[in-house]
């Protein structure tokens, strides 16, 4: 059951926008076809993945009055730098480099709709946040030592997360493996029972469906693309709701605020399209191949940073956002 405290006008309309399209997905992901699907594949790895990206700028540059501040470009320079040195410097990590950026910011989003459920609930804040990291961060870390299929190449691997059977062999991963899944079965019991002894049951339904997509994706499934999904269909879906509630509430241009949900539709349509078209490009300017990735990557760090920031008690229009 839904807490009752809301992010839209009611708990089916919560439902609707934030976890519905995520048990969807799950349940239709164990088809083999839809897996196998092109227009499946264009709609998560870059309509979604790729082109979520792009709806923070409506925000941050969009807006007359944001553009004017100086966070913006400080965030979009220092986003570029960051990539850039990665490519200079430790070039070979540059894909894990995105991978465990991308992660931190997918687990951060569902900690904050989490604490949205919980607003107004002053105590056990800190109790909830870690038990939330505990687990999703344990799964995710559980899943390093699961024996990988030694067919799948980084290049290749839909989750380019670091491979440590090339320094331990598959025996010594398994039992490691297996004693953190024990211990992630502990925390979690020990977790759900203090939460049910202290009756703390605001915001109990994200935290466990966020813990369940980590597990499934990290502990349970064994097809790749099927835990990428269903990461990205519960990170970006709610995404698109959540900014679109926000442009609505707070943009300062009206033809945004009216048609939002139009403008988000056409900046993931936009972003996946360039996303789609990167190796493209890069191939293009051969000779400048380093400052043309670091370019076309620089809006997907600019993403996570500028989220870190705009969805902030702290800022102006999250409060705005709150009370609507």
């Amino acid at each position: 059951m839904l807490s009752k405290s809301l992010v839209f006008k009611s708990q089916k309309e919560d439902f609707f926008k934030i976890f519905f399209f995520t048990f969807l997905v799950f349940v239709i992901s164990f088809n083999p076809v839809f897996l196998s699907s092109t227009l499946v594949i264009l709609a998560t790895v870059y309509l979604l993945d790729g082109g979520h990206v792009y709806s923070t700028l409506l925000e941050v540059y969009a807006d007359p009055e944001e553009i004017r501040k100086g966070y913006v470009w400080v965030v979009t320079f220092l986003s570029l730098v960051l990539n850039l040195l990665v490519l200079i410097f430790l070039p070979n990590y540059f894909f894990y480099y995105i991978f465990y950026f991308t992660v931190f910011h997918n687990m951060r989003q569902g900690l904050g709709v989490t604490f949205l459920y919980r607003k107004g609930i002053k105590g056990y804040a800190q109790f909830y946040k870690y038990s939330y990291y505990f687990l999703t961060v344990v799964p995710f870390l559980l899943f390093h030592f699961r024996v990988r299929d030694s067919k799948v190449k980084l290049g290749d691997a839909i989750i380019k997360s670091f491979d440590l059977s090339a320094f331990y062999s598959s025996e010594i991963l398994a039992k490691y493996f297996q004693f953190g899944v024990i211990f992630f079965g502990i925390g979690g019991a020990l977790i759900l029972a203090y939460i049910y002894f202290k009756k703390q049951f605001q915001g109990l339904f994200s935290l466990i469906f966020f813990s369940f997509v980590y597990v499934f994706a990290f502990l349970i499934s064994k097809n790749e693309f099927q835990s990428y999904i269903i990461l990205i269909v519960s990170h970006a879906v709610p995404y698109y709701f959540l900014m679109e509630k926000r442009l609505v509430n707070t943009h300062r241009y009206n033809v945004i605020k009216k048609f939002a949900y139009m403008f988000l539709f056409f900046s993931f349509l936009a972003g996946g399209t360039l996303d789609y078209f990167h190796d493209s490009i890069i191939e293009y300017f051969d000779d400048a191949d380093v400052l043309i990735r670091a370019i076309l990557t620089t809006p997907l760090i600019a993403h996570f940073i500028f989220d870190g920031l705009i969805w902030r008690r702290g800022n102006e229009r999250f409060k705005v956002f709150l009370q609507k």
